[in-house]
């Protein structure tokens, strides 16, 4: 038998949210589930799971990128607590006939017609949104499909209007608090850096994340902010692992900048975020909105800081700013 425990009850949100789902489920219908970042998706898909696995069904746990997968899997591993879940990317083959298997999308290709349910978070991450070789083999490797994302992109939206999909969402963030609202700050581009010198100044206690748009930029940010500050490290698509997460976890590292392989999955309890150059294409809509995500998840510290520093404000920053005043918006009027 599969079982799993929570420390924490949900609310009433999470609770309506994970209900609806089972019901779809039951109902042998393929969902999508939008719901804000910090609502618990993650949570609130435990109890389909449960019901899933004890009907003797096998359950492929999809996602786009290594680092999101293995958060996903620990969490999911520990509320579940049972010795026989996979874990399957590059280099890693963990019980990877097991009845329950955490795999990166593109492993998905090995597991045709494999699945009775097929869960998939972040559906609009790189690599998976827009790869038809990758879709078409998730597609071709279960019956079912539960898809997850704070941002689903249009296309699937057509699928729930044509009754192909059903959709269940919930924008309410777990612990029912407002989210912080980005600051837009526009400076010409030779004084973006200092503003970066003040936030760091100004707010010693608590890590900083900040999200550059290229690698070139990011090399060159780190070398300029290491002449003042010791703790910092760069991350991006090559160079990620577990142990640099851990280390800005655990304060090893004060700051942390990042390309935007960073811009989902990571949850960090107490953090304040800059997104420096903000301007710049790579942080469209979608983006940005998933980056405000990463701040004031915790229930006892809401109150991080969330800057986009740019040369001029987009429609992006402005739409994703519009978005989370939407969000608290609807708060109020719960």
């Amino acid at each position: 038998m599969y079982d799993y425990q929570l420390s924490f009850i949900l609310n009433p949100y999470q609770e309506a949210t994970s209900q609806q789902i089972v019901k779809y489920f039951l109902d042998n219908k393929n969902i999508i589930v939008d719901a804000v970042c910090g609502a618990g998706k993650t949570e609130m898909i435990l109890e389909v799971m449960k019901i899933a696995l004890n009907k003797g069904y096998k359950i492929g746990f999809a996602c786009p990128r290594r680092q999101l997968l293995i958060e996903l899997y620990q969490r999911i591993k520990g509320y579940f607590n049972h010795p026989n879940i996979g874990l399957v990317m590059g280099g890693i083959q963990e019980n990877s006939a097991s009845n329950l298997i955490f795999l990166t999308c593109h492993q998905l290709v090995s597991y045709y017609d494999y699945f009775d349910l097929l869960i998939i978070d972040e559906i609009d991450a790189y690599p998976f949104y827009n790869n038809f070789e990758l879709e078409n083999n998730a597609w071709l490797s279960a019956r079912q499909f539960i898809l997850l994302s704070a941002t689903v992109p249009d296309k699937y939206y057509d699928l729930v209007a044509q009754g192909k999909m059903k959709l269940v969402t919930n924008y309410y963030r777990h612990h029912l608090k407002k989210h912080p609202l980005p600051l837009l700050i526009k400076k010409h581009k030779l004084l973006l850096i200092i503003e970066i010198f003040k936030m760091i100044k100004n707010n010693k206690s608590e890590p900083l994340l900040i999200y550059v748009p290229t690698k070139k930029i990011g090399r060159s940010l780190s070398k300029v902010l290491k002449l003042s500050f010791k703790k910092i490290k760069f991350v991006h698509g090559n160079n990620i692992n577990e142990k640099i997460i851990a280390d800005f976890k655990n304060r090893t590292i004060d700051i942390l900048i990042s390309t935007t392989v960073l811009e989902r999955g990571i949850t960090l309890k107490k953090i304040n975020v800059l997104v420096y150059d903000s301007a710049h294409r790579i942080f469209d809509y979608a983006t940005l909105l998933q980056i405000c995500g990463r701040v004031g998840r915790d229930s006892v510290y809401i109150e991080g800081k969330l800057v986009f520093l740019g040369d001029t404000i987009t429609k992006a920053m402005l739409l994703s700013q519009q978005k989370v005043g939407e969000y608290n918006q609807m708060l109020n009027l719960s």
